[in-house]
């Protein structure tokens, strides 16, 4: 377990060395969000997408939603911010997450209320004026 937070955090860098020492291959994957992908992220999703937990984008981690060994593609459209906690225990205390078209959406555990849909995370400043710019305007 802690060794898939680790390479979904993006510590790790494979380095091929010869019998000698020399540097043969250096994994260039673009796994790890670049510094843009992360202000983008930060801007879209406010800090970490669990309702309720209020840590701050700076201090959140970046996740892959569809996970980077099963094809996940390091983009956007699959990223969110989650805390450390919520980020290395998601898969134990039964949040789930998707994508919808570039907005990530959450369905709570059955311990979280009644109502057990998918709806889309709204911690955004950004997401949240947006949204309530359709409200006024219907």
């Amino acid at each position: 377990m802690a060794a898939r937070h680790v390479a979904c955090a993006g510590a790790i860098q494979r380095v091929a060395t010869g019998s000698d020492g020399r540097i043969v291959a250096i994994g260039t994957e673009e796994r790890v969000f670049n510094r843009y992908q992360r202000r983008a992220i930060a801007l879209r999703d406010g800090g970490c997408v669990i309702p309720g937990c209020g840590v701050p984008a700076g201090w959140s981690e970046i996740h892959h939603v569809t996970e980077h060994v099963r094809g996940g593609p390091t983009h956007t459209d699959n990223a969110v911010l989650l805390c450390w906690y919520h980020h290395r225990f998601l898969d134990r205390i039964g949040w789930q997450l998707r994508m919808n078209n570039g907005v990530p959406e959450l369905k709570g555990p059955p311990w979280h209320g009644t109502d057990h849909r998918w709806r889309a995370a709204t911690t955004s400043p950004v997401r949240l004026k947006k949204r309530a710019k359709r409200i006024l305007t219907t």
